[in-house]
């Protein structure tokens, strides 16, 4: 793992599950050059935040653009990030310092909201404040794709993180090919999304999502057979 890699020393019980045993180190970590198998913002600011205590540079590398809220949260407490081509990197030893920070409203915590203004005729809803950060707006783009009308206006910036009002009103959805591109940026969106495309005109089908199955459950397998139960036409495929 990563964390062992950097000289950290963590027991699980068998089978790598919890409880954790976390043994302290008598020095300072080690930097190391980490590639991630998938995208997982999760993985990427566990490894960025142990560099903080690393001697040297530690790097995360990406196959595709995860969230990036931790990098933004480092820089507003002062932290250097380099960022690059598929890369983010943080340099051990320096100071963080306190500061004031907005949270944003959650765009996960939205897209129910988009989803049930969408598909209920005659619909006019108004959400303030909802954090637009670049790698969090599939469910939008998805949304739109599906004809959705989600107006996207007031755009400000609020502790380094982009936010805005949203209005969305109701619209007859068809079913897409959601590319596989798309699903880093709206991972955790697609069981609300799920019911947008139970709603929709026609097969919605969605591939590349494999994260969904290991996620707190597996979210692809509790969704269709959620769906199924309501006797919606859900086809659970391994991806």
């Amino acid at each position: 793992t990563p964390l062992a890699a950097m000289g950290a020393r963590i027991d699980a019980a068998p089978g790598g599950t919890p409880p954790l045993t976390i043994h302290g180190r008598g020095g300072e970590l080690v930097a190391t050059d980490y590639t991630l198998p998938v995208a997982s913002a999760q993985v990427k600011s566990c490894v960025l935040l142990a560099g903080l205590y690393a001697a040297g540079t530690t790097r995360v590398r990406e196959p595709a653009p995860s969230r990036d809220h931790t990098e933004r949260m480092l820089a507003a407490f002062g932290c250097p990030v380099e960022r690059g081509d598929g890369f983010v990197a943080v340099t051990g030893g320096g100071r963080l310092r306190a500061t004031d920070i907005l949270v944003p409203g959650d765009i996960s915590s939205a897209a129910f909201f988009l989803v049930g203004a969408s598909i209920a005729a005659g619909s006019d809803l108004r959400i303030e404040g909802v954090g637009m950060n670049p790698t969090r707006l599939g469910v939008i783009q998805v949304l739109r794709s599906m004809g959705a009308a989600i107006e996207v206006y007031n755009e400000r910036l609020a502790g380094g993180e982009p936010i805005a009002d949203l209005r969305v009103r109701g619209a007859e959805l068809e079913g897409v090919a959601i590319p596989p591109a798309v699903v880093p940026s709206a991972i955790d969106e697609f069981p609300a999304l799920f019911v947008a495309a139970a709603c929709a005109r026609g097969e919605t089908l969605l591939t590349g999502a494999r994260e969904l199955r290991v996620k707190e459950s597996d979210r692809i397998a509790a969704m269709a057979a959620g769906l199924q139960a309501l006797g919606v036409d859900a086809e659970p495929l391994e991806d």
